[in-house]
C-alpha cells in the first residue's frame, strides 16, 4: 500500500472485505427478543459471527471491514477527546486512548470474543454518536475465556531483497465481569515508494541539464508493551489502559553520476507512554455519569545529514510533548426516545522543541530554533437526542471552547480564543433500506505544535520558519448523505459536503534575517516558507461508497467494493494572490477491490486497484508536485483450522511510478523567474508479505 513516508503522504486503504448477509436482531444477555426488535426499528442492523462464517475472520477488525457500506474512520484531526473519536465503539463506549489507533484496538479483539456488531445508522437510544451519522458498535461476550494469539509476519522487497520482520503476542483473560489484556509486539513501518530511479535538474536560463541515478530506502519499527483492565467497581464499570512504545525510522537517499555523489540520511527515534482511566456508573433511575482521565508523554530526536562531496550539513531536532485530559459527562434518559447529555472537558498540551543547523561544521542561525508551546483548554457542552418516530431522529447540541496558547522563546506570545461549536444532525428513514442524513456543524481544526518551530529539509533545501501566531482553522460543515440498501447486503452511499473555512492553515512566506550582510553592509533578508493562516477558503466533497455481492451475478461468495472521493478547494495564494487549491490536497481517491470466499477450500483471495493521487505544495519560491500512479494489490488467505491462519500478499504487482517535481524560482513566485526544474522519478518495487497467526484457547 503506497505510504511514501518521506513526504508524509497518505497510505492507501487496505483491501476491502466482502459483506455478510444481514442478521436478524438477536437478544443480548438479559434482553428479550421484543426489545431487540425495537432497537432494530431504531435503525440498528445486527451482525454476528455466523454472518461472517464463509470468510473465517480472525478479529473484530476483519468483521468491521466486511460491513456493507461502512468505511472505518480512525478519528478526525480536531480538538478535544470527543472530537478525535473514530466511528467504532467497543461495548458502547469509545476506547480511552489517543496514542493507539482504533484499528490496532479492533485487531486485538478476537472473533471468539465478539457477541455481535451493531451498525447504527442515524442514532439509537443510549449511544452518543459524537456528531457522526453512522457508528459501528462491537459488543463483546460475557463468558469466561483465556485466549492467546501469536502472530509473525515479514515484508520482503522483491528488487533489493530487503526483509522487515514483525511479531505480536497477546493474551486476554476474562473471569466473571473482569477482563485483563496484555500485548507485546514489534510493528513494522516502511516507505513503499523506495527503489531505484533517476533525478534530473534543468537550469532554465542556461538550458544545462544534469542527470543522476537514484537509490532510496526507508523503513523502521515500533516496539510496544500494553496492558488493559475492565471490570465492576462501586456499582459502575471501571477501565484502565497503559501503553509504552519506542520507534525508530531511517530514510536513506543516494543521487550520483560520474561527477556528483549526494547522500542524505534521516533518522528519528521516539519514546511514548500513555495511561487512561474511565469510570461509568448509572444512578437514580434515568441518569448515568462518566468520568475519564488521560495523560500521555512523548520525547524524540531526529538527525538529518547531507554530503555532496563539497558541503556537509547537519540538522538536529529534539522535542518533548505531552497531553493531559479530564472529562466528565452526565446523561439523562427520560424515555426510550429522548436523551440529554452535558459535561465539560479540560486539557493541557505542550511541546518543547529545540533545533540546530550546521553547514561544514559552522552553525547557521535558525528562526524559532528553541520554542515551547503550551495550551490550556476548557470546554463545556450540552446536547440532546430525540427520536419522535422510528423513521426520524434529531440530535442538536453545542460546545463552547476557551483556549489559551502560550509560546515562549524568540517569538514569545500569548493568545486566548473562544470558539462556539454548534451541531445539528437529522436522520430520516422512509423505509428500512433507504436513509437520508443531514449534518450542520462548526468544527475547529487541530494545531500542529511542530509548526511553531523551525524545520529544515536538507534534500530540498527548504527552510520552514516557525510561526508563533498560528490559530486553528474554523469550518462550517454542511453535509447530506443518502444510503440505499438492496439485495439484502448490498449498499450504495452518496455523501455531499460543503465546507466554508476561515483561517485556513497553509504555506505562507516569511521574511527572516539571515544574520549576514552584503558587500554594501546591508542586512541580508530571505523569504522562507512556513505554516500560517492565509484567509478564508471553501472545499466541496463528493464521497461515494458501493458494496455489491456477486452471488446473483454467478460469482458465489464474491464481492465488489468501490470507494471514491472527489474534492475541490479554493483559497487565495498568499504569494501571487491567485486562486488555487489548498496545499497538499488530493483531488481524487478511487479504490476498487474484489474478493471471493471459497469456504469448501477454506480459502479467501482478492485483488485491489488504487487509482493513485496527485498533490501540489505551494511555497513562496517554488512549487512541489507529487504524483503517484496506479497501485495493484492481491492476497490469498488459507485457514486450515479455526486456530491457524496463513496469509500471503503480493502488492504493487505492476510497480507504480512515483514522480516528484520541484519548480524553483530566483525569488518569490510573484517577482522571480523560473530558475530550476528538478524531477525525481522512482520505480518502486513489488512487495511481498507472509503472515502466520496461531490462536490458543
Amino acid at each position: 500500500m503506497p505510504n511514501t513516508k518521506r513526504y508524509a503522504l497518505m497510505s492507501v486503504a487496505t483491501l476491502a472485505f466482502s459483506a455478510p448477509a444481514f442478521a436478524q436482531a438477536p437478544a443480548a444477555a438479559g434482553e428479550t427478543a421484543p426489545a431487540a426488535q425495537a432497537q432494530s426499528r431504531e435503525g440498528v442492523i445486527y451482525f454476528t459471527a455466523a454472518d461472517f462464517a464463509a470468510s473465517r475472520p480472525n478479529t473484530a477488525l476483519d468483521m468491521i471491514s466486511r460491513l456493507p457500506g461502512f468505511v472505518l474512520d480512525t478519528g478526525d484531526q480536531v480538538r478535544g477527546f470527543a472530537g478525535a473519536a473514530g466511528n467504532v465503539l467497543v461495548d458502547g463506549q469509545r476506547p480511552t486512548s489517543k496514542t493507539e489507533s482504533l484499528s490496532d484496538i479492533l485487531s486485538r479483539i478476537t472473533i471468539a470474543q465478539v457477541e455481535r456488531i451493531e451498525l447504527i445508522r442515524g442514532g439509537a437510544t443510549g449511544i452518543d454518536m459524537q456528531g457522526r451519522t453512522v457508528i459501528a458498535n462491537v459488543i463483546r461476550k460475557r463468558v469466561d475465556t483465556f485466549t492467546q494469539v501469536i502472530d509473525a509476519r515479514a515484508f520482503v522487497f522483491a528488487k533489493t531483497g530487503h526483509t522487515i520482520p514483525g511479531y505480536n503476542y497477546q493474551a486476554t483473560l476474562r473471569t466473571g465481569e473482569h477482563q485483563f489484556e496484555f500485548q507485546l509486539s514489534r510493528g513494522t513501518s516502511y516507505d513503499d515508494s523506495v527503489g531505484t530511479g533517476t533525478r534530473t535538474r534543468l537550469n532554465v536560463p542556461t538550458n544545462a541539464l544534469q542527470f543522476q541515478s537514484a537509490e532510496t530506502e526507508a523503513d523502521g519499527f515500533v516496539h510496544s508493551l500494553r496492558g488493559n483492565y475492565k471490570g465492576p467497581l462501586a456499582g459502575g464499570t471501571f477501565s484502565a489502559n497503559a501503553l509504552m512504545n519506542t520507534d525508530e525510522f531511517k530514510d536513506e537517499e543516494h543521487f550520483y553520476n560520474d561527477t556528483t555523489n549526494e547522500r542524505y540520511l534521516s533518522r528519528s527515534a521516539n519514546t511514548r507512554g500513555e495511561v487512561g482511566l474511565n469510570y461509568k456508573r448509572p444512578f437514580a433511575e434515568k441518569f448515568e455519569a462518566e468520568v475519564l482521565g488521560l495523560t500521555k508523554y512523548a520525547r524524540g530526536s531526529g538527525v538529518n545529514t547531507s554530503d555532496d562531496l563539497i558541503d556537509t550539513s547537519l540538522f538536529k531536532v529534539r522535542a518533548k510533548a505531552g497531553e493531559s485530559i479530564g472529562r466528565a459527562v452526565l446523561r439523562y434518559t427520560p424515555s426510550t426516545t429522548l436523551q440529554f447529555e452535558g459535561g465539560g472537558e479540560i486539557a493541557y498540551n505542550y511541546r518543547d522543541q529545540s533545533s540546530s543547523l550546521a553547514v561544514n561544521a559552522t552553525p547557521v542561525p535558525l528562526p524559532a530554533s528553541t520554542v515551547k508551546v503550551e495550551e490550556v483548554r476548557g470546554e463545556g457542552f450540552l446536547q440532546g437526542t430525540w427520536r419522535p418516530s422510528p423513521q426520524l431522529s434529531l440530535e442538536a447540541g453545542a460546545r463552547v471552547e476557551r483556549s489559551t496558547i502560550k509560546v515562549t522563546g524568540v517569538n514569545a506570545r500569548e493568545n486566548t480564543f473562544v470558539y462556539p461549536k454548534p451541531r445539528i444532525v437529522g436522520t430520516w428513514s422512509p423505509t428500512r433500506d433507504d436513509q437520508l442524513r443531514i449534518r450542520i456543524e462548526r468544527e475547529i481544526g487541530q494545531l500542529n505544535f511542530g509548526d511553531f518551530a523551525s524545520n529544515v529539509n536538507l534534500n530540498s533545501g527548504v527552510l520552514s520558519a516557525g510561526n508563533a501566531n498560528l490559530e486553528p482553522s474554523k469550518t462550517w460543515v454542511y453535509e447530506a448523505a443518502f444510503e440505499k440498501r438492496f439485495w439484502g447486503n448490498a449498499a450504495a452511499i452518496l455523501t455531499l459536503r460543503h465546507e466554508e473555512i476561515t483561517d485556513v492553515i497553509d504555506v505562507q512566506p516569511f521574511i527572516i534575517d539571515t544574520g549576514t550582510v552584503d558587500s554594501n553592509g546591508n542586512r541580508v533578508l530571505r523569504a522562507v516558507s512556513g505554516a500560517g493562516n492565509i484567509g478564508s477558503g471553501v472545499n466541496d466533497v463528493i464521497d461515494f461508497n458501493f458494496t455489491l455481492p456477486l452471488d446473483k451475478l454467478f460469482v458465489p461468495g464474491g464481492e465488489l467494493k468501490i470507494a471514491t472521493l472527489w474534492q475541490d478547494s479554493e483559497v487565495t495564494d498568499p504569494t501571487v494572490k491567485d486562486k488555487r487549491r489548498i496545499s497538499g490536497q488530493r483531488p481524487n481517491t478511487i479504490n476498487v477491490n474484489f474478493r471471493q470466499d471459497l469456504p469448501d477450500l477454506k480459502l479467501t483471495y482478492g485483488f485491489g486497484w488504487f487509482y493513485g493521487w496527485s498533490q501540489r505544495q505551494y511555497l513562496p519560491d517554488e512549487v512541489q508536485k507529487l504524483d503517484l500512479h496506479q497501485f495493484f494489490s492481491s492476497f490469498i488467505e488459507y485457514k486450515p483450522t479455526p486456530r491457524l491462519t496463513l496469509r500471503a500478499e503480493l502488492n504493487n504487482l505492476y510497480p507504480y511510478k512515483f514522480d516528484i517535481r520541484r519548480d524553483e524560482y530566483s525569488g518569490t513566485r510573484d517577482t522571480g523567474t523560473l530558475q530550476t526544474i528538478e524531477i525525481e522519478h522512482r520505480d518502486s518495487q513489488i512487495i511481498g508479505m507472509f503472515r502466520v497467526r496461531w490462536a490458543i484457547g
